[in-house]
């Protein structure tokens, strides 16, 4: 806190308030954190507003798979077969896979490179892995060469542009324990939640030709859209709940549970299609096959299980999105009587804001797995907190738009999922327990704590797999989430903001888009140059310390000079609070661009013979400011100046020097805030 009352003090500020010499470097330097950003150069595949272009393409990969569930020994066994379209301008020689499972296996370079505390870990003498079978590209035998979590495919005959080609091959897993999959023992049976269990055609794209990053844990996934027949044979008194739409209901359910999801297709209101008590009343022998069809989606999930109780209800009259819920007799009663509604706020409350939800069915499952997302379908673990059933629930279904629409690639750059998915979630929260009343990954102090950590955190801009320990949930979730909520409500404005961030959603739906293909949508649809919030807050690490540098006023004469400084790298604009003795309060602002040249900016105004009680700069505490104590100026005795001898003329130069020293229009009195 910054107290200068003593007419030295006020003596000595005169005397030094012309502007310092920037310890910013020139605005169109390199080492500026205004100067633009040396992004990729663009073409007619991305343009230079961020926007796919003319010539842009991806890859498609259609997928039909039978899968067996060997419950006895926990594993799978099935057979795929891949049509893989070729879009792009280029012959292929080779395909490459993702072996996802393979991170798994005890030798893989996730299982040696792992921390031994990540979530995500299994038990060390776990033997995971795909074992791979005869694989065939348009009928004739290949090999696929494994490396780690990939796998690639030499081809009999170059895939040339605008060809498909027919992928046949045979895979078996056990399936691990835990993770983003995993097993739930509980009372009434086995909970299967299954995913990335399948060989897969990996990415080839524009920007890194193919991805062959492997899956190591903490990178998520990043694929290709397709629509997926998938049928699930297993046993015979097990539910599936499968991604997309079940084919088959007339041969897998009950006459009731057919005609109860039927009523649930026409309700708001939850509707139990199979209840707790109905679990174990029938016990049929041998299996049924379980169909499933999903549509423009980038990959395939699924759970099953004789423990499910079974609820539905759509989404809204004019929104009629089947929203299911399948959970264990453990879950009760927090499942049974939230679930349903939970997953029927979230995907109304997006479709609303940001995109309309696209697929006509949204199911969330309760086993092992904490929180993950797949498309149409996700697993949340929550049993009895209503709170964290609702958050969980809210964070995944969330992912739906990103990146199950927005397909961004996860294994490089978890935080544009991760990071926009936390900003969402906050506003969704709110909007369902009210404002100021929804959790956070983090407030300000919380941000500017971590922000400012010994040692100094990575970039958002690093890998996920590259983060170092502990840091993932705030590279991915926390700084960039929070960075967005400042973007949106403290830098451009929720309007301004909004209609940029729909209008990305909008161009990148169901494509695949890069970083810098959303910085620059924002600002060509926002109309804003944020070079500087780009560098500050993802591409660099640096914080933030505003501070009051130096206050000269002379309430006589209705003269006030205070010196704003930038004590650090990172950038925002300014807001000042302005207490006065007769009760009355003003707020005036300072754009980020002041920073562009100096590191300290001076506002002046008239008093209008007010005497200055308290200045604070960010009093709403919304930025992540380091040090808050410079933030405060307290003239605690009222002590006016009137020996002030060269004010006029330091006002005169002040006011040459730049001409946005002008007066606030915004004053109120401190009885009618709110």
């Amino acid at each position: 806190m910054l107290n200068l009352t003593s007419r030295r003090a006020f003596a000595v500020a005169g005397a030094v308030l012309a502007l310092s010499v920037s310890a910013q470097p020139d605005y169109a330097g390199s080492e500026s954190i205004f100067a633009p950003i040396p992004w990729a150069s663009h073409d007619e595949v991305r343009l230079a507003s961020g926007a796919p272009g003319s010539a842009y393409w991806q890859q498609r990969a259609d997928y039909t798979i039978n899968v067996t569930l060997d419950e006895e020994n926990t594993s799978l066994s099935g057979s795929l077969h891949c049509t893989y379209t070729n879009n792009s301008k280029d012959p292929l020689r080779y395909i490459w896979l993702n072996l996802e499972q393979n991170a798994f296996k005890p030798e893989s370079i996730g299982t040696r490179a792992m921390l031994p505390n990540v979530w995500w870990r299994v038990p060390p003498d776990f033997e995971g892995g795909f074992d791979l079978g005869q694989a065939q590209v348009d009928g004739q035998d290949v090999d696929v060469l494994v490396y780690d979590a990939v796998g690639k495919i030499n081809l009999p005959e170059p895939l040339g542009p605008g060809e498909s080609l027919d992928l046949s091959m045979e895979f078996s897993m056990v399936i691990p324990p835990r993770g983003r999959l995993g097993m739930y023992e509980g009372e009434d049976g086995t909970v299967f939640e299954l995913a990335h269990w399948f060989p897969n055609v990996a990415v080839y794209d524009d920007v890194h030709g193919w991805n062959i990053l492997p899956h190591q844990g903490d990178g998520e996934f990043y694929t290709n859209f397709g629509d997926y027949d998938v049928s699930i044979t297993v046993p015979a008194d097990h539910i599936v709940a499968g991604a997309g739409e079940l084919q088959n209901p007339d041969e897998v359910l009950t006459d009731q549970q057919l005609e109860l999801l039927e009523k649930a297709r026409h309700s708001t209101e939850t509707i139990s299609i199979r209840s707790v008590d109905e679990i174990g009343e029938d016990r049929p022998e041998g299996t049924k096959t379980w169909k499933f069809r999903a549509e423009n989606v980038r990959t395939f999930a699924f759970a099953t299980s004789r423990a499910f109780a079974w609820d539905a209800a759509i989404a809204g009259e004019d929104r009629p999105v089947l929203c299911q819920a399948f959970y264990p007799r453990e879950a009760m009663p927090l499942w049974s009587d939230e679930a349903v509604q939970f997953a029927r706020h979230t995907i109304n409350f997006y479709s609303e804001w940001i995109h309309e939800y696209p697929w006509s069915t949204a199911t969330n499952v309760n086993g092992i797995v904490g929180g993950m997302e797949y498309p149409t379908i996700v697993f949340c673990s929550e049993q009895r907190n209503r709170r964290g059933l609702f958050g969980v629930t809210d964070h995944e279904f969330g992912h739906e738009w990103f990146p199950m629409m927005v397909n961004s690639d996860e294994r490089r750059h978890a935080w544009m999922d991760e990071g926009f998915n936390t900003f969402i979630n906050h506003y969704s929260g709110e909007a369902f327990f009210g404002r100021g009343n929804a959790r956070s990954r983090g407030g300000a102090m919380g941000i500017a704590r971590q922000m400012n950590a010994d040692p100094r955190p990575q970039p958002i801009m690093t890998f996920p797999d590259r983060i170092r320990n502990n840091e993932l949930g705030f590279l991915a979730y926390g700084k960039p989430g929070y960075g967005m909520q400042l973007l949106r409500d403290y830098i451009l404005g929720p309007e301004r903001f909004d209609e940029a961030f729909r209008e990305y959603v909008r161009r990148w739906a169901f494509k695949s888009p890069t970083p810098e293909d959303f910085f620059r949508t924002m600002e060509d649809a926002a109309g804003y140059d944020l070079a500087w919030f780009w560098r500050g807050w993802f591409y660099e690490n640096g914080v933030l310390d505003q501070a009051i540098g130096r206050v000269h006023a002379e309430p006589r004469r209705g003269v006030v000079n205070v010196v704003v400084s930038n004590n650090e790298r990172l950038v925002m604009p300014v807001v000042m609070a302005i207490e006065y003795d007769d009760g009355t309060e003003e707020r005036r602002e300072l754009p980020v661009e002041a920073w562009a040249r100096a590191d300290e900016f001076p506002v002046s105004w008239d008093s209008g013979g007010r005497t200055i009680v308290r200045i604070e700069i960010d009093p709403d505490h919304v930025l992540p400011d380091i040090d808050r104590d410079n933030n405060v100026y307290e003239n605690e005795d009222f002590e006016v100046d009137d020996e002030w001898d060269d004010g006029d003329s330091e006002q005169e130069d002040l006011d040459e020097r730049d001409p946005r020293n002008v007066p606030s229009t915004r004053s109120k009195t401190k009885s009618s805030s709110n």
